[in-house]
Parts: structure tokens; C-alpha cells; sequence
């Protein structure tokens, strides 16, 4: 989730009304050609000079309106996060946030880049986003603080999952997997996990269900969240 940034943030600057010409261009022009750049070419290809051409004017000009590529990152993932579909919260917390989550990940695997963004800010789609979270998780009766954690938590297993899901792994297999494990038990001194894979129901190679995996990870971190509420 982006962290905080002073009220001077980009789409607060860009109400404030100003003599002069008109802008040619408006955040979101700036934000629709990262995006369409990134999908294209990926993070690397984004450049001041190259969102300039994109947009066919020149660099200098993009300072007007953006002060660097920090901005940029901020305006083309405010941009996607307006790609979610929000419907009034059901009551039933699992399938609430599973709705949300299987956006999420459905967004990184059309937008790969998400997984290399960091942004500073939040812009009006990601503040929309984190209201609907909030109004998922205010039923349960927790403490503001520990509302904000439970996004926090739910968004950063989505992010780990997508990201590991765009190297064409499953997230089981992070590490190499219980046959590499296996193997490795040799080559050093891991008691505990020798005596693991000694069980007779010890951890082996089968097919895994990435969807299973991604819900029974968004279920164990709601145990933890509101399990006990």
C-alpha cells in the first residue's frame, strides 16, 4: 500500500487554479500513456522523454504537470486502481474481500509492472479502493488501527502472490520446492526439518491449485484479522 505524502500531492495541485493558458494535457492523458508504455515495453521503457513522445510533446513540458518519474508511477497506478468494479459490501466478510482480491490479482496479470511499483501516494482511485476495504472490515468491530493492518496484510498477500505467480510459479514452490528441500536435508545440519519430512505424511510433489492457494492464504490471514471476533 503506498505510504503517506503531504497534502501537496499531485491531484491536490492539480485543482488549484492558476492564471495562464489552459493545460493541454490532464493527469490522466499523462497516466493513460505510462500505462499503455508499461503493458507495452514494461517498467523500463518509462521515461519522462518517452511518455513525452508517447504523448507527442516534448519532456520539458511534462514538468508542468509532474515533477518527475515518482510522479508518473503514482498517476499510472492510481490510474489502474480505477479499474476495480466495487459493489456495496454483502455482509459475508470471506466473500467481500475474495471479490476484491481476485480483481487484484486479475489486475497484475493484465498489468505485470503493478509488481515493480512502489508509489508514494494514494490518488482518488486508490482512496476509493481503501473506503470499500474499510467498509468490508468496520463489521467486524475492530479498532481502526487494526482495520488499516488487516488491508495492509490482505493487499500485501495479494502483491506477494501476484508477483510470484508472474514468474510462472506456484507459491509452494518458492524455495524449489519439497523435492529440492528433500534433497538439501543432506548437505546440512536442519533437525526440525528432517523430522518433517520423516511424518509419514510428509510434504511432497503434488500438483498445486493456485486458486486454492490464494484463497487459503486470504482465509488464514481473515482468521487472523477478525478470526476471534
Amino acid at each position: 500500500m503506498p505510504s503517506a505524502e503531504p497534502t501537496n500531492a499531485l491531484w491536490l495541485q492539480a485543482r488549484d487554479t492558476k492564471p495562464g493558458p489552459r493545460p493541454a494535457l490532464s493527469l490522466d492523458d499523462i497516466a493513460a500513456a505510462c500505462v499503455r508504455l508499461a503493458d507495452a515495453e514494461g517498467m523500463r521503457s518509462l521515461s519522462m522523454r518517452r511518455v513525452a513522445e508517447e504523448l507527442g510533446t516534448g519532456a520539458a513540458s511534462l514538468y508542468r504537470y509532474v515533477s518527475g518519474k515518482d510522479d508518473l508511477v503514482a498517476l499510472m497506478f492510481d490510474r489502474v486502481a480505477g479499474e476495480y468494479e466495487f459493489t456495496p459490501p454483502t455482509g459475508d466478510l470471506r466473500a467481500d474481500v475474495l471479490d476484491v482480491a481476485e480483481q487484484a490479482r486479475a489486475m497484475y496479470r493484465r498489468h505485470r509492472w503493478l509488481i515493480e511499483t512502489n508509489p508514494r501516494s494514494l490518488g482518488p482511485h486508490g482512496l476509493r479502493y481503501l473506503d470499500h476495504m474499510v467498509a468490508v472490515l468496520v463489521p467486524t468491530g475492530l479498532r481502526p488501527a487494526e482495520i488499516m493492518t488487516g488491508i495492509a496484510m490482505l493487499s500485501g498477500w495479494v502483491t506477494v502472490f501476484a508477483g510470484q505467480e508472474a514468474t510462472g510459479q506456484s507459491l509452494p514452490t518458492q524455495g524449489g520446492g519439497a523435492g529440492h528441500i528433500a534433497a538439501m536435508l543432506g548437505q546440512g545440519h536442519y533437525p526440525h526439518l528432517a523430522a518433517l519430512f520423516a511424518e509419514p505424511d510428509a510434504p511432497g510433489e503434488p500438483a498445486v491449485d493456485n486458486d486454492a492457494v490464494f484463497r487459503a492464504g486470504i482465509d488464514a490471514l481473515l482468521f487472523g484479522i477478525a478470526g476471534t471476533r
